[in-house]
C-alpha cells in the first residue's frame, strides 16, 4: 500500500520499535507486525554507508581448526602429553595467523594501488589463506604469493591480468610470481571456479594503445567469434588471439600497423602473433600479409 487509507497521504514511515507502518501525517497504523528487511546497521553519511556495506568474511578458512582443550578426566601422564601438544599447536597456529595477516595487508595494498574491485580483494585473501593452509608458502615469499593470489582472483572474476603492473608495484619478480601462480593452480584447482579466458576482453585495451577505429574492433570481435565456433581458440593465450584478430581486421580496412607494435601492445612476442594470425587465416579462409 502506497497511500494512507485514512487521509490519503503518501508519507508513510516504518516504526522499528513497534514493527508498524504508520502515516506520518495522521498517525494511522496501516500495517502491524511488519518486518524491516533493511540492514541492521545505521549510517549517518555516505562514507559510513560505503564502509558498512562492504561485507567480508569474519574469519578466513585457514584460521578455522580444532583447538586442543583441557580435561580433568585424564590421568597425569595423558594430561602432560596433551599440554605439550597444545603448546605446539598454539605456536603453529600463531605462525599461520601471522602469515595470513601479512598476506591480507599485502593484498589490500596491491589491490588498492590499481583500484581493483572489492570482490577481487576478498577472493585473493581467501586464496592466500588456503595456500597458507596447504603449505604453499614454505620457503617462498609472502609478496610473491600475494601477487599470484590477486592475479588468480582477477582471472576468476574476468578482470584482465594485472601481473606486470602488480610486480612493478610490489615489487616482485615475475618468474617467481608465475611459480607461485602455478602452485595455486596445482593445489587449489578443485576450490576454484575458473572460466576459460575470453579474448574479447582484450580487444579494447590493445586497440586503445594502437589508436584503432571502432569498425576495426567490431570486425576483430566477429573474427574471434567465428574462430571460437571452430574451437580454434582452445588452449591459446587470449591476448595473442585478440592481437591477431585486430591485425587481420586492420589489414582488411587498410589501417596498417607493424607486427612489432601489435606484439608490444598485447604483451606477446612477434613469433606468437604471427602464429596466431596464420591459425585464424586458415580457419576463416582469408589472407593478409604477415
Amino acid at each position: 500500500m502506497s497511500k494512507c487509507p485514512n487521509c490519503g497521504s503518501s508519507n508513510l514511515v516504518f516504526d522499528t520499535h513497534a514493527g508498524e507502518v504508520k502515516c506520518a501525517e495522521c498517525g494511522y497504523v496501516i500495517e502491524d507486525g511488519a518486518v524491516d528487511t533493511g540492514p541492521e546497521w545505521r549510517a549517518y553519511d555516505g562514507e559510513q554507508r560505503l564502509a558498512r556495506t562492504r561485507a567480508e568474511p569474519v574469519r578466513f578458512p585457514a584460521s578455522l581448526s580444532t583447538v586442543i582443550g583441557r580435561s580433568t578426566m585424564l590421568g597425569a601422564a595423558r594430561r602432560a602429553e596433551f599440554a605439550r601438544l597444545s603448546l605446539i599447536q598454539a605456536s603453529v597456529s600463531g605462525e599461520e595467523d601471522r602469515g595470513i595477516r601479512a598476506g591480507k595487508e599485502e593484498i589490500s595494498r596491491l589491490t588498492a594501488a590499481i583500484q581493483l574491485p572489492q570482490q577481487v580483494r576478498v577472493e585473493a585473501i581467501r586464496l592466500f589463506a588456503l595456500a597458507q593452509r596447504a603449505g604453499l608458502l614454505k620457503g617462498g615469499s609472502v609478496t610473491n604469493m600475494a601477487v599470484a593470489c590477486v592475479v588468480l582472483a582477477c582471472r576468476e572474476f574476468g578482470v584482465p591480468n594485472p601481473m606486470a603492473k602488480l610486480c612493478e608495484i610490489a615489487p616482485a619478480d615475475q618468474s617467481r610470481v608465475r611459480h607461485s601462480y602455478t602452485l595455486l593452480l596445482q593445489h587449489l584447482g578443485d576450490k576454484l571456479k575458473l572460466k576459460p579466458p575470453n579474448p574479447l576482453k582484450y580487444i579494447p585495451m590493445i586497440a586503445s594503445k594502437l589508436g584503432l577505429s571502432v569498425k576495426v574492433q567490431r570486425t576483430a570481435a566477429e573474427i574471434i567469434k567465428a574462430a571460437d565456433e571452430g574451437r580454434v581458440l582452445l588452449g591459446k593465450p587470449p591476448r595473442s588471439i585478440a592481437a591477431a584478430a585486430l591485425y587481420i581486421s586492420c589489414s582488411i580496412y587498410g589501417e596498417r600497423k607493424s607486427r612489432t607494435a601489435f606484439a608490444a601492445a598485447a604483451g606477446v612476442t612477434e613469433t606468437t602473433l604471427r602464429k596466431r594470425v596464420r591459425e585464424l587465416m586458415k580457419k576463416l579462409d582469408v589472407y593478409v600479409h604477415v
